[in-house]
């Protein structure tokens, strides 16, 4: 008993001097690109240490509705995000330069029911995928790229009702990036296994993510943009999705060569984000039939 109680105190005593970094707590255990942002941000924070001292990852439960980055800006309640940028989260917070996905959350297939797969199969023009409605989270900035190329949208406040409501025929596709499909599919529930994750269609847009944290806190926005330059020079970012359980089954994969890629504008992303390099996944990929639209 003493040898436990020992023990917590040692615990305790290397918290308290250990920085609290305030995060969301993942508001679905399916959506799986959760896991790969939280590990980079461990990561970041392992490899700034020696600079910055020794930091944790502390939880904080956030409603199911709500903009995130608006938490972040009220009492400090999350110190630290990963946000797709729009001007109205630009003006409100501080961007740590570097993606960290390289622009793969743009490359998107499309979770289907396996009912529909002939009619998807028809699909040549984005003219062809207008018949089709597509499920997508209220507050995300997808539903303006979509609408902007004229495809209809119904959408849900959380992650979880997105494939209740495709089961229920509400929608008829779900949109999910090449990273995040196949790896949210193995972790459905039994009565979704009626899904399929169809990439014979793929869309494209400018979708970068970056850490955004509070204004006001600079020294964990230089910490993080410390430790993302380091690990972007020396090629460890990369390898790190390389072989990270979320994205690894991505690269090298030949499923994509043949794909119909829909290139779509993204209306919400600000001008200096559209620079990117736009072409990264597709060349990645091999993807040779791509089509603006």
């Amino acid at each position: 008993m003493r040898i436990f109680l020992l023990c917590l105190s040692l615990i305790s005593l290397a918290l308290s001097a250990s920085t609290a970094i305030h995060v969301a707590t993942p508001q679905s255990r399916l959506e799986a690109s959760t896991s790969y942002y939280l590990d980079l941000l461990r990561l970041l924070l392992e490899k700034t240490a020696a600079d910055y001292g020794p930091a944790h990852l502390v939880f904080e439960p956030v409603p199911a509705s709500g903009s995130l980055w608006k938490l972040m800006l009220n009492n400090s309640r999350i110190d630290v995000h990963w946000l797709t940028p729009t001007t109205e989260i630009e003006q409100h917070l501080r961007l740590v330069p570097g993606s960290i996905l390289y622009g793969g959350l743009g490359l998107r297939g499309l979770i289907i029911k396996n009912s529909q797969l002939q009619e998807f199969q028809q699909v040549k023009t984005v003219a062809d995928l207008r018949r089709f409605t597509a499920c997508q989270g209220e507050r995300w900035p997808d539903v303006q790229v979509l609408h902007y190329a004229g495809l209809k949208v119904h959408t849900v406040q959380n992650f979880d009702s997105m494939l209740e409501m495709l089961h229920k025929g509400r929608c008829d596709y779900f949109p999910r990036s090449v990273i995040e499909g196949d790896a949210e599919l193995r972790q459905q529930p039994p009565h979704y296994q009626d899904f399929s994750f169809f990439t014979s269609v793929l869309l494209y847009y400018p979708m970068p993510v970056h850490f955004y944290v509070n204004p006001q806190d600079q020294v964990l926005a230089a910490r993080l943009e410390q430790g993302l330059k380091t690990m972007h020079d020396s090629g460890e970012l990369l390898s790190f999705m390389q072989h990270h359980p979320v994205t690894r089954h991505v690269f090298g994969a030949a499923r994509y060569s043949q794909s119909i890629i829909f290139k779509l504008h993204n209306p919400v992303l600000p001008a200096l984000h559209q620079q990117h390099n736009p072409d990264f996944w597709l060349e990645l990929l091999q993807v040779k039939n791509a089509s603006y639209q």
